[in-house]
């Protein structure tokens, strides 16, 4: 009875759940968001680039602060300053010996300091601090549906275009430039995308918060795949799913969104990581 009574109540929350016009309009944004966040994901892994997800989130608060104080289009703007930090980054090592982590470091410090300044200086009307840094998917405006599409869509394409060129270079650079392929080149292409899902993510989890959805999911299925495929199939899996749950929670709990759904990811990968550890200790 006690089973009986649980899944009615789970019935009735789901079905309260997608009625909500809230979530109506927060769901489609975020599953779009989890879809385009895993598949980087897998890249952002396999080229160690989590710093570099730390660094160009928070760079995107100087391009937002750049937006605020010329009256620019807000994530637009961020956009393209986020993909000019993350070509920078990209270029940086191979001057004079400066090393990635360095000028993660440098860019990271500064940009996020002009931030801080261009948005103390605009009205506190004007400005969501909370939602910029935490995210907040559940005010979407057409306007940032359309350009989320629009973002998604070059990730996307950009990703099953060069998947198998950066699968190659991640682990053996060297044959891959011997054999032809323009390495140099394609790195900067991956920074650069990196740096638009970076944006895109900021929608969803924030500033603060959008490296957790950059490197969770695939960090989930690294556990149980090792080939492109599968890891892409699989990351994918725990962050449609961790979306999902995280804004459950998020609209029964009055919880925030992004924060909900980093969270579900992180025990996901507990979840994952104890199961994983059983099975191998079993074999």
């Amino acid at each position: 009875m006690m089973q009986v009574a649980l899944v009615a109540i789970m019935i009735d929350l789901l079905h309260e759940f997608f009625a909500s016009p809230v979530m109506q309009d927060a769901l489609p944004p975020a599953l779009l968001i989890a879809v385009v966040a895993s598949s980087i994901s897998v890249m952002v892994l396999a080229h160690r680039l989590s710093f570099l997800t730390v660094g160009v989130s928070h760079a995107s608060l100087a391009g937002m602060g750049i937006a605020l104080a010329l009256a620019l289009p807000l994530f637009p703007t961020a956009t393209f300053f986020c993909i000019a930090i993350a070509l920078l980054l990209a270029s940086l090592p191979k001057n004079r010996g400066i090393t990635e982590d360095t000028g993660t470091g440098l860019l990271f410090a500064g940009s996020m300091a002009l931030g801080i300044v261009l948005i103390s200086q605009v009205s506190r009307n004007e400005v969501d601090l909370f939602g910029l840094l935490f995210g907040n998917i559940l005010t979407v405006s057409k306007q940032e549906w359309h350009w989320l599409w629009i973002v998604g869509i070059i990730i996307f394409l950009a990703f099953i275009t060069m998947a198998r060129a950066w699968w190659s270079i991640a682990f053996d650079a060297i044959t891959a430039e011997a054999s032809g392929q323009p390495v140099t080149l394609l790195r900067a292409l991956l920074y650069g995308t990196v740096g638009l899902s970076v944006v895109m993510c900021v929608k969803l989890a924030g500033i603060v918060l959008t490296t957790g959805l950059l490197v969770l999911p695939a960090t989930c299925a690294w556990l149980w795949g090792r080939s492109l495929i599968g890891l892409w199939l699989l990351s994918m899996g725990f962050a449609i799913s961790s979306t999902c749950i995280g804004l459950l929670f998020s609209y029964q709990y009055d919880w925030p969104s992004g924060a909900t759904i980093v969270l579900t990811l992180c025990m996901m990968f507990i979840l994952s990581w104890g199961i994983s550890s059983l099975t191998q200790h079993r074999r």
